[in-house]
């Protein structure tokens, strides 16, 4: 999937630059960029992600029972914590604390 991703935004550059009759020098730059970073993407291990994942999930959601099991309404914090970090997931801090 991602190399078709590559070579669809590679055809796509290509033929952009074929057209441009000012090519910008920091076009060909950016070009190098992207390619590169497509690169990074393919080369990484999504299994070894994904276990990484689950694992900070599992986690988070030790701690949010640690933290509630203190308290007497335990579902209403949880809904509580769990709220929060769906607010900070929108925000891109899921397991990071979101201030």
């Amino acid at each position: 999937m991602i190399r078709v991703s590559t070579i669809i935004i590679a055809v796509i550059l290509s033929a952009a630059t074929v057209k441009a009759q000012n090519y910008p020098p920091f076009l060909h730059e950016a070009e190098k960029v992207l390619a590169d970073e497509f690169q990074k993407v393919e080369q990484r291990d999504w299994q070894q992600w994904h276990s990484e994942q689950e694992r900070r999930i599992r986690q988070a959601d030790e701690e949010d029972h640690a933290i509630c099991q203190r308290y007497p309404d335990y579902s209403n914090c949880r809904e509580q914590l769990l709220a929060i970090r769906r607010e900070c997931a929108q925000a891109g801090y899921f397991f990071e604390p979101c201030d």
